[in-house]
């Protein structure tokens, strides 16, 4: 792939993003302050962290390079500034991504893992043990909902601060399926193999964990990222189902969002270090 071709690719993803953000600033934004339940500044929290993600990825390049550099690390960064919980801490965020991602180009120089993944893990993981490992926001906390099936499809469900629509989620996924690099067979099987499961698990146990905005939106941009996954195909099937089978798991016995990520994490590290140093040396 060409640097002309990355830098389309890139700012492709950034244009489908956008809308999640939008709407996440209508989710976590808009319908908070109008509960006057926070002041004006935090109207934009969720644009606050991309904005945060934007700056490190330019300071980062005239640091090291002297000019901005249009490549993936700009959609790995946005990435984690749209999935983490509406209550990361906003200094927490501002001082641990720019340290995650500096870490993390380090380490790519010796083995290959989800960027992404680890970013927000190591976010998630110190700014809950600071302060809240919840993803719900301040309105789902004070009032008790039940939203119609439209509403969880719209994005009213608990989840990332910029990731929790459904529908857009689907309409990015039909367009991105046409796109030449884009590996549709991925979130096309991790979701199907975890709606069986899912059901299987409603049946025997009457506990509904069948619709998952998080699954749904990190299966189609995370675990699909051209640095990170397999492109063989029964590779990237073995690849899926495993992603659907530890997070199901997870989910079960940890039953928070953040486990998605997790389960891609290790299942990237295992498909891009040990199957492909094995692929290279047959």
């Amino acid at each position: 792939m060409n640097k002309k071709s990355v830098k389309r690719l890139v700012i492709e993803n950034l244009i489908i993003l956008l809308p999640f953000i939008i709407y996440g600033f209508y989710k976590n934004g808009y319908l908070i302050y109008q509960r006057n339940l926070i002041k004006e500044i935090w109207l934009f929290k969720n644009i606050y962290f991309v904005l945060i993600a934007i700056l490190t990825k330019i300071i980062y390049d005239l640091i090291k390079y002297k000019k901005i550099v249009i490549n993936y690390d700009f959609v790995y960064l946005i990435l984690v500034s749209m999935i983490i919980p509406y209550h990361t801490n906003l200094l927490v965020f501002c001082i641990l991504l720019p340290i995650t991602y500096i870490i993390s180009n380090i380490l790519e120089k010796y083995f290959k893992f989800n960027k992404v993944c680890f970013m927000f893990l190591i976010i998630f993981l110190i700014n809950g043990l600071l302060f809240n490992f919840n993803y719900t926001n301040l309105l789902e906390e004070k009032f008790s909902y039940h939203f119609s099936f439209f509403d969880i499809l719209a994005g009213r469900s608990i989840g990332g601060i910029s990731s929790t629509s459904i529908i857009l989620s689907f309409l990015s996924y039909i367009y991105l399926v046409n796109t030449l690099y884009y590996k549709k067979e991925i979130p096309f099987t991790i979701n199907i193999v975890y709606l069986g499961l899912a059901f299987l698990y409603y049946l025997v146990t009457k506990s509904d964990i069948l619709i998952n905005s998080e699954l749904i939106f990190s299966s189609i941009f995370v675990s699909t990222l051209p640095m990170y996954s397999p492109f063989k195909e029964k590779i990237t099937l073995i690849y899926s189902i495993l992603i659907s089978l530890l997070t199901f798991i997870l989910y079960i016995l940890i039953n928070n969002p953040f486990v998605i990520y997790l389960s891609i994490f290790i299942i990237s590290i295992i498909f891009m270090n040990i199957h492909f140093k094995t692929a290279k040396k047959s």
